[in-house]
């Protein structure tokens, strides 16, 4: 991992204590593992004295009307309460509130609700519920929940709701910003399916806003076949496209991420890749080491190799 990784997990354990994530910039070069368990740990302590309380009223909610519980949460409890208490309610009883609920409150309360205890609940909702939440968050750019909201969905949930993620800014955030422990069995499935377009959508966003390096973190966790459709894809991307992959590597020093990438290309793919004035004995040197590190691309090392040696 990369201290990319480590800076999505620094931007959600900030949101997790409310403060700036350039508050916690000393933690950037943390493993990100560490970061995430104790973000994790956090949340849990904080958690646990109140979930008593939470619980009881969650079953107290359960006495009265639906309308009636709603206007009294919205008016009285806050987003902040209503997501704690939320993650104390049963699937059936979330989903015959959510009906309920406007559209904009949703999305004020899903960034306090448990996330594993999302699932279940999230997994109850209709596409026609799912959209207008993922539009207004989408519209927030609430990336963070976002990110909890759709890796608690199903595959079936996810794929319906895909189309409505239209920009690849807003596809690739979402992934940076989601579980990295969690991500690769939920975004496998959108990859897969996603058409060729898309995919181009969201590496030429890598080069247009500079997120190629973000990509890269994720996209090393799809099956050899995605990624190898993926790769494909990024090798058949305009020349500067390519040399700015390499370029954002060698500034976030992400080689381990480049190599699954470079090494899923197919055999035309990859000549094309190494073949760009962008590579010089450093680049190519640091690509080699991360490649002979990983073991399981001999053909990309040959090949690289075989570049360096035309270059001296």
């Amino acid at each position: 991992m990369t201290s990319l990784a480590a800076r999505a997990e620094v931007v959600k354990l900030a949101r997790e204590l409310q403060v700036a994530p350039e508050d916690l910039a000393f933690l950037l070069d943390s493993d990100p593992v560490a970061v995430r368990r104790v973000r994790r740990g956090i949340y849990h302590a904080l958690d646990a004295p109140y979930r008593p309380m939470f619980d009881r009223l969650a079953r107290v909610s359960g006495l009265l009307p639906n309308g009636v519980v709603v206007a009294i949460a919205t008016r009285f409890f806050g987003p902040m309460l209503c997501g704690m208490v939320a993650s104390s309610l049963s699937p059936d009883r979330a989903v015959a509130l959510i009906g309920h609920v406007p559209v904009e409150f949703l999305a004020d309360v899903a960034p306090y609700v448990d996330p594993e205890a999302a699932a279940p609940i999230v997994q109850r909702f209709d596409t026609d519920v799912l959209v207008p939440v993922l539009r207004e968050m989408l519209r927030r750019k609430d990336y963070v929940t976002l990110a909890r909201f759709l890796v608690a969905t199903s595959d079936a949930q996810l794929l319906a709701v895909l189309p409505y993620v239209e920009s690849g800014e807003d596809l690739l955030m979402v992934a940076f910003n989601a579980e990295l422990d969690r991500v690769a069995d939920r975004f496998e499935p959108v990859m897969a399916e996603l058409p060729e377009d898309r995919i181009r959508d969201v590496l030429q966003v890598g080069y247009d806003k500079d997120l190629f390096a973000e990509a890269s973190t994720f996209l090393v966790l799809l099956s050899d076949k995605t990624l190898a459709r993926v790769a494909d894809v990024a090798a058949g991307m305009d020349t500067e496209v390519l040399v700015h992959m390499v370029n954002a590597t060698h500034r976030e020093n992400s080689w381990a991420e480049l190599v699954p990438i470079a090494g899923a290309m197919s055999s035309e793919s990859l000549a094309r890749f190494l073949e760009l004035d962008v590579w010089n004995e450093e680049n190519l040197g640091a690509i080699a080491a991360a490649a002979e590190r990983d073991g399981r691309f001999e053909e990309l090392l040959q090949r690289v190799t075989e570049a360096t040696e035309r270059r001296d």
